[in-house]
């Protein structure tokens, strides 16, 4: 046994060895970023929320308002990549406070903060002409991050994606058709990517972990046209950022944006619908975030899924390694509960201006989802009108769903959801305004 750690050390030292390099080529070639980027946010809004809570389609549904700004997907991979993940942080857990910034090494942080520069804007509906490069870059970047282990050069990376792209003209932009051309053309090349692993509809869902290292949590993003944001966007737009696990980052997060006024959109979900999700995304073929040393006896996912034994799902609350031989639902319940306590316990400290939104609210029917999404628009200060409120009326497809969406399905598992509903659990639920599961959607 350890020798088989050894040999993952090593495997995973060697890797991230290579994957630096790599990226340290890409990082020159994607061009300047804007100087003084996180000196230059004036405003961060946190969409501050638990796991499987919604916070994805809610992000989705900001996207669409040219008036904030978004980095492309969740800021995990860079800190990962600046040491600042489970276990290298010290912290045992997502936790991380100021003195984990203050402390890296400063080639290290102006490389966390060039690489979070470089991804911050907003969505576009074409790749512009004068952006192909760019653009392909940017896709070679999130493949590099995505497949650490594969030792390929970056710049083949981008040359395959230029040979796939869509010239203008060519009809609307589709993401998925753009990224199984890449994927195809990548196989044509040697070169294979499981398309299994990305969010987007696979007939072969993969059985196995993506590999050893792992520096984006799969499903894995699919890389979409950007307008990346100019120092006069950052200066007088606000950024929304969207990772369930900054709920133990607030500290971290104000030290790296420290001239940005901190505001917290807390997204809420009753604690049965959510606790389903995490169950439904544990045994899913994705959402792996941290590899163990030891395997994990959590009953209802290693005997459900025995290759991801070593592998822990979702954000890494303070205290996880007290549940690792419970039930997956109480395992579950742990995550929805810290991540709400950890919510309410920094609003309880702090003087943070914070507007709270159900996810219910958001998905129950269009006239609700409309009344939130204006709620929010307003809080935002930005403009309900244009896409954001067509979307509003029209509401948008699942993001990042492992099942079809329907009203009070943790009713189908019932049996196995209900134990943990008590306890803590219904206090935390009580005090989110929670009361009756009877209510509960």
């Amino acid at each position: 046994m350890a020798s088989d750690h050894a040999t993952a050390r090593g495997v995973v030292e060697s890797g991230a060895a290579g994957l630096a390099a790599r990226l340290h080529q890409l990082r020159a070639a994607r061009g300047p970023a804007p100087p003084r980027f996180t000196e230059r946010v004036s405003e961060l809004i946190m969409i501050a929320s638990g796991s499987r809570g919604g916070s994805s389609m809610l992000a989705e549904l900001l996207r669409l308002s040219p008036h904030a700004l978004h980095f492309r997907a969740e800021i995990n991979p860079f800190l990962r990549l600046a040491g600042l993940g489970h276990p290298n942080s010290g912290t045992g857990s997502d936790r991380l406070d100021a003195a984990h910034l203050y402390a890296l090494n400063p080639a290290v942080r102006l490389a966390l903060e060039h690489d979070l520069a470089l991804d911050v804007g907003t969505p576009a509906a074409q790749v512009d002409e004068e952006a192909v490069d760019r653009f392909a870059l940017d896709v070679a970047w999130r493949l590099s991050v995505q497949w650490p282990e594969m030792d390929i050069d970056p710049f083949m990376l981008a040359d395959a994606a230029c040979a796939v792209l869509p010239r203008s003209g060519a009809g609307d932009w589709n993401t998925e058709r753009f990224h199984r051309r890449l994927l195809a053309e990548l196989a044509s090349r040697g070169i294979y990517m499981e398309e299994g692993f990305y969010d987007m509809p696979t007939s072969q869902p993969p059985m196995r972990p993506p590999g050893r290292i792992l520096v984006e949590e799969p499903p894995f993003v699919l890389t979409q046209p950007w307008r990346p944001a100019d120092p006069h966007a950052l200066e007088t737009m606000p950024l929304i950022v969207k990772t369930p696990s900054n709920v133990h980052r607030f500290d971290f997060l104000r030290a790296l944006f420290p001239n940005a006024r901190l505001r917290v959109l807390h997204l809420t979900r009753n604690p049965a619908a959510s606790v389903n999700g995490l169950i439904d995304g544990w045994r899913h073929h994705g959402f792996h975030s941290y590899r163990l040393p030891v395997p994990l006896r959590i009953a209802g996912y290693v005997d459900y899924r025995p290759a991801d034994r070593h592998w822990w799902k979702f954000d890494l609350p303070p205290g996880w390694a007290d549940h690792i031989a419970e039930p997956l639902a109480r395992v579950c319940a742990f995550q929805w509960r810290s991540s709400h306590e950890a919510i309410m316990a920094e609003l309880d400290r702090s003087a943070i201006d914070c507007l709270r939104v159900r996810f219910e609210d958001l998905t129950r029917d269009a006239d609700s989802r409309v009344t939130e999404l204006r709620r929010i628009s307003s809080w935002l200060g930005i403009p309900f009108e244009g896409s954001l409120g067509r979307a509003a009326y029209s509401g948008i497809d699942p993001v990042v769903a492992t099942r079809a969406p329907r009203p009070r399905r943790w009713l189908d598992r019932a049996g196995e959801v209900r134990p943990v509903l008590g306890g803590e659990v219904a206090e935390t639920a009580r005090r989110l305004g929670y009361d009756s599961p009877d209510t509960w959607i």
